[in-house]
C-alpha cells in the first residue's frame, strides 16, 4: 500500500513541474532554465522534451448539493426530505400499527365483555398484564437498539395500564377511590422513571399526563380535598424536578398546566388555607425560577399567574394575612434572582445588548403584587398612612438600586417613592415630599458617581409640578399673594429647575445618558415658571388690596406689563455679560409679549396715568437695550480696526 501512494506521488510531482515550465515560458522571452533538482519519476523522452505536454483540463467543480456539512471531510450531505421512504417505514407504520394494535384489542375485549367470556375482574387484571408485558417487550427492544419503536410500546403499555387500573376504581368499583388514584401515581412515576432512565421525553409528558388527571378520572370524590392537594404537590415536585433537571420543555409544561390548571378548576376549594398557601407558594416559586432560567414563556407565564391567583384564593379564606406577605416575598425571589444575575430588564441591557420584554413584564408587575400583599397585612394602618405599603415596597429595591448601578430596581423605588408621597399627602404635603425627593435623586448622582439619578429626579419634579397646578383651582381666596403656602411651593419649583440647570443635575459622563438640550431646557423652564409665577402673584396681590377693584385692576396691568419689561431687561443683561445668545433671545421673546400686551391691553383699557407708565417703561426698557447693541457694535468695529458705527 505504500509503494502505490508513492507512486502516485511521483507521478503528481511530475505533472506539477511540467506546468511549471510552460507557465515560465510562456511569461518570459528568456529560456527556461533547467531546475537543479533531477526530475521526479520516469525521465521524459526527448520527444515529450521539444514538444511540451498540452496543459491538463481544468476539472469542473462539482455543484454543491445544499444541506449539512460533514464537519470531519469538509463535504456536503444532501438534506433529508422531511418524509422520506426511511420515515415511513420507522415512524409512520409504527403510528399506524401501535394504534390498530390498540384498536383491535379494544374491540376484542368489548366483544368478549358483550358476550360475557371473561369476568370483570378478570378483564382488569389482563389489561394490567397486557400492558406491563407490552412494556417490558418495548424496554427489550430499546437495549437492542430499536429506540422510537421500543418507546411507543412503553407508552402503549403504560396507557393499557392507566386504563386497566381507572375501569377498577372507576367503572367496576374493585378498588376504593384513594386506592385507584394510589395505583395511577406508581404507574405514572414509574413510567417518568422509565423516561428519566431511556431519555425520552414524550414519556415524561405520558407520564405527567397521567398523574395529573388520575383524579379527574376517578373522580373528586377520591378522599378528602387536603389529601388531594398533598397528592398533586407531590406529584408536581417529582414529575417536575424530572422536566427540569432533563431540560424538557413539553414535560414541564405540562406538569405546570396540570398542576395549576386543578387547582384553579374549583377542586380545591374546601382545602385548608396552610395547604393552599403551601400549593401555591412553592409550585409558583418552582416554576417561576426554572421558567426563568430555561427561558421558557409558557412555564413562567403559568407559574407566575398560577402562584399569584393560589395565594389570592388563599387569602380570602384566611383571618391572617402575614403568610400571604411572606408568600408575595418567596414569589418575587426569583424575579429577583433573575433580575441579579442576568441584567436583561428594562432599561438594562443583557449580554446580547437586548433587554427580555417578559422579564421586564414579571419585575415590574412583582412589586405592584407586592405592595398588594403588603397592604392587606396593614389593613388597619392602610386607612390612616396610605403611603406607607407603597414606602415598605421601595426599600429593598432601593438598597439593591443603589448599592451597584441597576437601574431596574432604582426605577422601582423611585416610582414607588413617588407613589407614597401621592398617597400619603392629599394637598401640598406631597408636593414637597416630590419635589424633596428630586433634589435627593439629582444629589445621589454625585455621591454614588452615577447618572441615572437625573431621570427619578425629574419624573419626581414633573409629578410633584403637576399636583402643584392641580391644586392651584383649589387654593384659599384668603392666601396671601407670594408668600401663601401655594406661592412657597411656586418658589420652589422655580428654585429646583434653577438648580438643576446649574449643576445639581450631574454631567453624564457616557454618551448614552446625555442629552445636550437638557440643561438649556431647565434653564428655559426655570424662566417660564418665574415669569408666569410672579405674573399669577402680581394680579393676585392687586386683587387682594384696599384699592378700589377697577384701580386694582388697572394697577395689577401696569405691574404686570412693567415685570414683564424688566424680565425681558434682565434677560438682556445676563446674555451680554454672560454670552449667551438664546439668553438674548429670550429676551427678544419676551419684550415681545410686553409690546403686544401694551399695544392690545394697555392702551385701550388703562386711563391715563397708568397708560404714561406702561408706554414710558418700554420705552427706556427698549432704548438702554437698544443702546446696549450699539455699544456692542462699536466694540467689534474697533477690534477689528475699522471705524466705529
Amino acid at each position: 500500500m505504500s509503494d502505490e501512494r508513492i507512486e502516485r506521488l511521483e507521478q503528481r510531482l511530475t505533472v506539477l513541474e511540467k506546468l511549471v515550465r510552460e507557465l515560465v515560458a510562456e511569461r518570459s522571452a528568456f529560456p527556461v532554465p533547467r531546475s537543479p533538482f533531477p526530475p521526479v519519476g520516469p525521465e521524459p523522452t526527448a520527444a515529450r522534451a521539444e514538444s511540451p505536454a498540452p496543459p491538463l483540463p481544468r476539472p469542473e467543480p462539482a455543484p454543491v448539493q445544499r444541506g449539512t456539512r460533514n464537519a470531519e471531510r469538509g463535504t456536503a450531505r444532501p438534506r433529508t426530505p422531511v418524509i422520506s421512504e426511511e420515515w415511513l417505514g420507522q415512524r409512520g407504520l409504527l403510528a399506524v400499527g401501535v394504534a390498530f394494535v390498540v384498536l383491535g384489542a379494544g374491540y376484542l375485549l368489548k366483544l368478549s365483555f358483550d358476550r360475557g367470556w371473561i369476568s370483570p375482574m378478570v378483564r382488569c387484571i389482563g389489561g394490567a398484564a397486557a400492558g406491563v408485558g407490552l412494556g417490558a417487550l418495548g424496554w427489550r427492544l430499546m437495549e437492542r437498539g430499536t429506540r422510537n419503536y421500543g418507546a411507543a410500546l412503553i407508552g402503549t403499555g403504560a396507557a393499557i395500564v392507566y386504563l386497566a387500573v381507572w375501569a377498577a376504581g372507576r367503572l367496576y368499583q374493585f378498588l376504593p377511590a384513594t386506592p385507584a388514584v394510589g395505583a395511577l401515581a406508581a404507574v405514572s412515576l414509574a413510567l417518568a422513571a422509565i423516561a428519566w432512565a431511556v431519555d425520552v421525553e414524550a414519556l415524561g409528558s405520558a407520564a405527567a399526563l397521567g398523574a395529573f388527571f388520575a383524579p379527574v378520572v376517578i373522580g373528586h370524590e377520591a378522599g378528602s380535598v387536603n389529601l388531594l392537594l398533598l397528592y398533586l404537590g407531590g406529584m408536581g415536585a417529582s414529575l417536575g424536578a424530572v422536566g427540569a433537571l432533563k431540560h424538557w420543555r413539553m414535560t414541564t409544561f405540562v406538569v405546570t398546566l396540570a398542576y395549576f390548571g386543578i387547582a384553579t378548576s374549583g377542586m380545591l376549594s374546601r382545602a385548608y388555607p396552610a395547604g393552599l398557601y403551601l400549593y401555591g407558594i412553592l409550585g409558583g416559586a418552582a416554576g417561576l425560577f426554572v421558567g426563568l432560567r430555561e427561558g421558557w414563556i409558557e412555564t413562567r407565564l403559568l407559574s407566575f399567574a398560577g402562584g399569584w391567583g393560589v395565594l389570592g384564593v388563599a387569602d380570602g379564606v384566611t383571618t391572617s394575612h402575614w403568610p400571604t406577605l411572606f408568600g408575595g416575598i418567596l414569589l418575587s425571589a426569583p424575579v429577583w434572582w433573575r433580575a441579579l444575575r442576568v441584567p436583561a430588564v428594562w432599561p438594562d441591557a443583557g449580554p446580547d445588548g437586548r433587554t427580555a420584554l417578559g422579564e421586564t413584564f414579571y419585575f415590574y408587575l412583582t412589586p405592584l403584587l407586592l405592595g398588594a400583599a403588603l397592604n392587606t397585612v396593614l389593613r388597619g394602618s392602610a386607612g390612616a398612612h396610605a403611603g406607607l405599603a407603597p414606602a415598605l415596597v421601595a426599600l429593598p429595591y432601593l438598597a439593591v438600586g443603589l448599592r451597584a448601578p441597576r437601574r431596574p430596581f432604582a426605577i422601582v423605588a423611585g416610582l414607588a417613592l413617588g407613589t407614597a408621597a401621592l398617597l400619603e399627602w392629599d394637598g401640598l404635603g406631597a408636593v414637597w415630599a416630590l419635589f424633596a425627593l428630586a433634589h435627593l435623586w439629582a444629589l445621589l448622582d454625585h455621591l454614588r458617581e452615577r447618572e441615572d439619578g437625573r431621570w427619578y429626579a425629574l419624573l419626581s419634579f414633573i409629578a410633584g409640578l403637576a399636583r402643584l397646578l392641580e391644586l392651584a383651582d383649589q387654593r384659599p381666596e384668603a392666601e396671601a399673594a407670594f408668600t401663601g403656602p401655594w406661592a412657597l411651593s411656586l418658589w420652589w419649583a422655580t428654585e429646583t429647575l434653577l438648580v438643576f440647570a446649574a449643576g445639581l443635575i450631574r454631567d453624564a459622563r457616557s454618551r448614552a445618558a446625555e442629552i445636550p438640550q437638557l440643561r438649556p431646557g431647565l434653564w428655559a423652564s426655570g424662566g417660564v415658571v418665574l415669569l408666569f409665577g410672579v405674573t399669577e402673584e402680581l394680579v393676585r396681590g392687586f386683587s387682594h388690596s384696599d384699592l378700589a377693584a377697577a384701580t386694582a385692576r388697572l394697577a395689577g396691568g401696569l405691574a404686570v406689563s412693567a415685570w414683564w419689561i424688566l424680565f425681558a431687561a434682565g434677560c438682556f443683561v445676563l446674555g451680554f455679560r454672560r454670552s449667551v445668545k438664546p439668553l438674548r433671545l429670550a429676551g427678544f421673546l419676551v419684550a415681545a409679549l410686553a409690546l403686544a400686551k401694551v399695544l392690545l391691553i394697555d392702551l385701550s383699557t388703562l386711563d391715563a396715568f397708568y397708560r404714561i407708565g406702561s408706554v414710558l417703561i418700554l420705552g427706556t426698557v427698549s432704548l438702554a437695550v437698544a443702546y446696549t447693541y450699539h455699544r456692542r457694535a462699536s466694540r467689534t468695529e474697533q477690534a477689528r480696526g475699522g471705524k466705529p458705527a
